[in-house]
């Protein structure tokens, strides 16, 4: 597939329609987020996530705006232990979410709060949740992620509807450092070898009923960092896709990427299928063969909600990665137990 590539710095939107002006795939951040643009009515979704990963825990932490309230959202993953703990903090009104990727970000609720303080390449996440753990206990945390100065994963994707559309910021291989205590447990990123952090920056008009596949690792191979970026469900990507593979600082831009899940069916949006396969060996492949992967699962982050019409429900599973991956010059990359995650996440806004 001819996947197109966005080379010029402009708005995302059309000031005068709402609509996306150019749809495509960059490695860098160029198309600005006019957010006054969109079409009154429309309530935007607008995130951002982050996630630091060492080979025995991590940790994830989002703040975002869902159109009706602000969310604050904790996930505490033992790898080793096989759990996990989830827990969001919701309040009315808009979170006032940044426009730029570069911009700071806070959230309080009486004493659960949130901080992403952007200062030059690093984004310091401070945060407290009361109420956390099994036994009440409190989550605190102070870890810095740091944005390497390498290619990243910027995609802009229209729908069927012009005022509809996706716009995504990733990046991979961030050191980290810090570390989050919850009761008696402490949690250390001392990257950047042994904690490699994923950042997920994203704004975006979508339909109310929506599914999506996500896989994200980063590490290193041979010294060198490594990482990639795979998934599908927004819109018409018929433009360009977010597969992305990262070598030594470079994008190696790859077609579609099909998430073999055993017995998974695209639609189902309710993730019906047993909680079971998602703990099953998975299997990842490019169109044009580049990326080979199989998939041994260690821990799936399973968590779901419904109130009223409203439902989400998904299966972030963290496990290793191996195979192969061919960079553009045509060099095999082996991959060999390497950590990273896959998700299957279905959700229905009507709700809300």
């Amino acid at each position: 597939m001819a996947q197109h590539k966005l080379t010029q710095r402009h708005n995302l939107l059309d000031p005068q329609t709402g609509h996306l002006i150019e749809a495509g795939y960059s490695n860098e951040y160029l198309l600005e987020y006019n957010k006054e643009a969109i079409r009154p009515g429309r309530r935007p979704k607008e995130w951002e996530y982050f996630l630091a990963l060492t080979k025995d825990y991590g940790v994830g932490l989002t703040l975002a705006g869902v159109g009706v309230g602000s969310m604050f959202t904790v996930q505490l993953i033992s790898l080793a232990e096989d759990y996990h703990i989830c827990k969001s903090r919701m309040k009315p009104g808009d979170l006032g979410m940044p426009a730029n990727i570069n911009d700071s970000v806070s959230f309080e609720a009486g004493e659960d709060w949130c901080r992403y303080e952007k200062k030059e390449n690093t984004c310091r996440v401070t945060f407290s949740m009361k109420e956390f753990g099994p036994k009440g206990q409190t989550v605190n945390g102070d870890v810095t992620f740091v944005t390497p100065a390498s290619d990243k994963m910027v995609l802009a994707v229209p729908y069927d509807d012009p005022e509809l559309f996706y716009y995504n910021y990733k990046v991979n291989c961030m050191p980290v450092t810090g570390c989050v205590t919850c009761g008696d447990r402490t949690f250390v990123f001392d990257g950047p070898c042994r904690a490699v952090g994923t950042q997920d920056w994203g704004r975006g008009i979508w339909e109310p009923v929506n599914q999506w596949y996500w896989g994200s690792a980063s590490g290193y191979i041979d010294g060198k960092p490594f990482g990639f970026n795979i998934g599908h469900g927004f819109g018409d990507t018929s433009r360009a896709t977010e597969n992305m593979v990262f070598y030594d600082g470079v994008c190696h831009k790859l077609e579609d990427v099909t998430f073999l899940i055993p017995g998974d069916t695209i639609g189902d949006l309710r993730l019906i299928l047993p909680d079971e396969n998602y703990r099953m060996p998975w299997r990842f492949v490019s169109g044009d063969r580049r990326l080979e992967l199989d998939f041994k699962p260690i821990h799936d982050r399973t968590s779901g909600e419904q109130k009223g019409e409203y439902y989400s429900t998904q299966h972030q599973v963290f496990g290793l990665f191996n195979g192969q991956v061919v960079l553009d010059d045509g060099r095999i990359v082996e991959v060999k137990d390497f950590l990273g995650f896959a998700e299957k996440v279905g959700n229905d806004w009507r709700g809300l």
